[in-house]
């Protein structure tokens, strides 16, 4: 069981190079192998996140409380940071079996993605250091750009996921804060933009 806070927006177009630019200026940052997971969707749930993580990862993720407001320096505030606890299982025979039931049933909608990942660690002072996206420390944050394909419309994503024992909320706003001290042209974040992937799920599959 993994306790996190999250922080998630959605648009509609492909990924914009300005973006691509401005996320990875940075040697440590990340190029996933491109993937596709599949998602349960629970239409007008926002609670509840079911996938199988490229066909061979069974995970399912809960929100334990009301989304909060995030806010820029300016005190304006531009999204909705969610906690949650995720559950996951690594068995290719219940991924496997699971995937049969994805071609009988509308409920379950493969998500194509090309990902881009940061990682912070965090000490107990609040100071951050960037790291290698695939080093493991136990208190920190990751950040994430991905273009995803879904019914052949492409949106693509930017996001935030502290986790650890030290304070996850306060965390996750001093990382994404340092991300969004200078915007790429074009890019405006707005609470209406921000959401989780099973809310962004329940409204396209409606």
């Amino acid at each position: 069981m993994k306790p996190s806070i999250e922080l998630r927006w959605f648009f509609r177009q492909h990924l914009p190079a300005a973006v691509k630019d401005w996320f990875c200026g940075s040697k440590l940052c990340k190029e996933e192998t491109p993937r596709t997971d599949a998602y349960l969707v629970f239409p007008g749930s926002n609670e509840v996140g079911v996938k199988v993580r490229d066909g061979r990862k069974f995970e399912i993720k809960a929100r334990t409380r009301r989304p909060e407001p995030f806010s820029l320096a300016t005190g304006a505030s531009v999204g909705w940071q969610d906690a949650w606890v995720k559950w996951s299982h690594e068995d290719v025979d219940v991924a496997r079996r699971l995937g049969t039931l994805q071609g009988s049933t509308e409920d379950w909608l493969p998500v194509a993605k090309n990902r881009w990942l940061r990682k912070f660690r965090i000490d107990d002072t609040g100071q951050i250091e960037e790291i290698d996206a695939d080093t493991k420390v136990d208190r920190g944050c990751k950040a994430e750009v991905a273009e995803v394909n879904v019914r052949g419309s492409y949106w693509w994503t930017i996001a935030f996921e502290s986790f650890g024992e030290g304070s996850r909320v306060a965390d996750l706003e001093q990382v994404a804060r340092h991300f969004f001290k200078m915007l790429p042209h074009g890019l405006a974040l707005t609470e209406r933009d921000s959401m989780a992937y099973p809310e962004w799920l329940s409204r396209i599959a409606g």
